[in-house]
């Protein structure tokens, strides 16, 4: 199964990460779990995983993908002057105070606005025992976590750094283009000919190409609608961790509220379904006699929507608020 991960799931990412033999310092490998929570905890990162459920628990996860979003000055250097492994040199300026990471506010900015820079160059997998057509499901998996991940947002341009040839031959067939292949890096020597027949690949696809070729599976997720609602950030984390299966007691837990909150937060979120679209939620059962028994019913219909709908869920400020507020400098 996919699902979107959290900090719990930072220490099974990192150990897959490291089984790649990406060429970390000591002291990078030490600061990567590190930057990884702050990057999440800032709503900067989002972490993507593929479980097998059939595994002992522990480990389950398969398979990781970190999304970062990024400026665009990152990503031009990315696609010109920076040397491969991009995930050692976002470390290396981590570690230097100068990552180029964008905050929730200018996130939401750029999902309101002309759209956001996304970076995939954090990964790894485990493939003991897999047969062949297990291993074309866990690719599948991938591709679903991907979109699961970043559907609702509004895409601009969307970079990909793969190692090994098998992996960025797969991102190559579902759409990208090559943007780097770092030839001219082993030229110079800044890395070994050992490390360039399985070394990483830059891909990329913008939205004008997605546009101009459609019908590839990357291209898909350059698809956005504007959202209707405009939750607002805690009414997005009760829905997002809903939408999970938990209910209002591990709801509760889970964001460290009350069950009155919770009970509350979900009056709200009615309530504004109710004004912006009346029939989503039936008069009869968002306002009958019997409401408070309907309140699964209730949950049900919305979840659903929202499962249809992920930009609902993501930050995207309404324009009242950006008239208002500073851009800042993340275009």
């Amino acid at each position: 199964m996919t699902r979107v991960g959290f900090a719990e799931d930072l220490a099974i990412c990192w150990t897959l990460h490291r089984s790649l033999g990406v060429p970390y310092s000591d002291a990078s490998w030490y600061a990567l779990p590190a930057m990884w929570r702050i990057l999440l905890s800032e709503g900067s990162m989002k972490l993507c995983l593929v479980e097998d459920r059939a595994r002992p628990l522990g480990s389950r996860i398969v398979s990781f993908n970190a999304i970062l979003f990024v400026t665009a000055e990152f990503c031009s250097q990315a696609q010109s002057t920076l040397p491969p492994y991009l995930g050692i040199e976002l470390t290396r300026r981590f570690l230097s105070h100068q990552l180029p990471r964008m905050n929730r506010e200018q996130i939401a900015w750029a999902n309101a606005s002309g759209g956001l820079n996304v970076l995939m160059c954090f990964e790894g997998w485990t493939r003991d025992g897999l047969l062949p057509e297990q291993v074309l499901a866990l690719r599948e998996k991938q591709n679903e976590a991907l979109h699961l991940t970043l559907g609702g947002y509004r895409v601009k341009e969307f970079l990909v750094e793969q190692i090994g040839e098998e992996n960025w031959q797969w991102m190559l067939d579902a759409g990208t283009r090559l943007r780097r292949d770092y030839s001219d890096c082993f030229r110079k020597g800044d890395v070994s000919e050992a490390e360039s027949s399985q070394g990483p690949r830059l891909v990329g696809l913008t939205k004008e190409e997605a546009f101009a070729h459609p019908g590839s599976n990357i291209a898909s997720l350059f698809i956005f609608s504007p959202p209707r609602f405009h939750f607002n950030r805690s009414q997005r984390l009760l829905l997002q961790q809903a939408l999970m299966g938990k209910t209002s007691e591990t709801l509760a837990k889970s964001l460290s509220i009350s069950p009155w909150t919770v009970k509350k937060r979900w009056s709200a979120i009615y309530e504004r379904v109710a004004d912006v679209d009346s029939e989503l939620l039936p008069a009869f059962i968002a306002y009958s006699a019997h409401a408070s028994s309907r309140g699964a019913e209730r949950r049900r219909r919305l979840l659903s929507y929202l499962r249809q709908h992920p930009e609902e869920l993501r930050p995207c400020e309404p324009p009242d608020w950006m008239a208002t507020h500073r851009r800042g400098d993340y275009r």
